[in-house]
């Protein structure tokens, strides 16, 4: 079976990550992959920015967190060491 349809099919829902960093050259891949996601018509280019600095990264949870109407101690990334923003 295709690798990609394979992982679709044996995906699961995550409630953690490990706090362990990405390497850097996982992430590279990663980010490379989602610039050639489908976009609306073509028509967009996004912009793909990793935060890994850990304070900024608890200050976007905290964020986020608050936006969700969540407590401070709720963490919408569920403990990723990273966090992709996603601009198009």
């Amino acid at each position: 079976m295709n690798e990609a349809i394979e992982n679709m099919i044996t995906r699961r829902s995550v409630r953690k990550y490990k706090s362990d960093a990405i390497p850097e050259d996982v992430l590279e891949r990663i980010i490379k992959a989602g610039t050639y996601a489908p976009t609306g018509m073509g028509k967009q280019s996004p912009v793909i920015i990793a935060v890994t600095d850990k304070e900024l990264r608890d200050k976007l949870s905290r964020m986020n967190a608050r936006i969700m109407g969540k407590g401070e101690d709720f963490d919408p990334f569920y403990g990723a060491p990273a966090v992709l923003v996603v601009l198009a």
